[in-house]
């Protein structure tokens, strides 16, 4: 993905909040579909976020698309 931009600091509250929900007992059957090391990304109304799976726990980064 050439065109997504890394942003922010890691202490975004979006982040934070979808780290979290990821890392906690709701998001295990999420991580436990991903092998080590693969992403997907996650867009809401508001923001994108890129979800990697790091030593089997969810690594998530605000990410910006530029525009066209």
């Amino acid at each position: 993905m050439n065109d997504v931009e890394e942003i922010g600091a890691p202490t975004n509250r979006i982040v934070v909040r979808f780290t979290n929900y990821l890392n906690g007992p709701l998001g295990r059957s999420v991580l436990d579909n991903l092998d080590e090391g693969e992403c997907f990304i996650l867009q809401t109304s508001d923001h994108t976020l890129r979800i990697t799976k790091q030593d089997g726990k969810a690594v998530v980064n605000l990410v910006s698309v530029p525009a066209a």
